[in-house]
């Protein structure tokens, strides 16, 4: 029997790339679409030099994209676009899944090609 290799996912040299593994979960169906929307945008802005201005980077952009500031709440919003017909939570964002579980996810990615800790 032969043995199965998977080659190591690349260094990532833009912040899309740090979207390109998607989480096993997400906190409801609209952030599905939200973390695709923002690798594209994201995809070429390059990698900053800490974590800190990743983090600006990821707010400014998820901000851009639901046209609300990221806050630590439970609350979720509607965003039309990233509603595709089905589904009771379709559309729906969850900031707090974003805060305490997305950016974690991103800047943990960040930090293990970088090294910072």
């Amino acid at each position: 029997m032969g043995s199965h290799r998977f080659s190591p996912l690349a260094p990532p040299s833009t912040v899309g790339d740090l979207f390109t593994r998607m989480p096993p979960r997400f906190g409801l169906r609209g952030d599905t679409y939200l973390w695709g929307e923002l690798k594209d945008v994201l995809a070429d802005t390059p990698l900053p030099d800490n974590q800190w201005d990743l983090r600006k980077i990821l707010e400014g952009a998820w901000e851009s994209a639901t046209g609300t500031a990221l806050t630590n709440t439970s609350t979720s919003f509607y965003v039309e676009r990233f509603d595709p017909g089905h589904g009771m939570s379709a559309g729906q964002v969850m900031p707090s899944w974003w805060l305490q579980t997305g950016m974690d996810i991103l800047i943990d990615r960040f930090c293990a090609f970088s090294g910072e800790q």
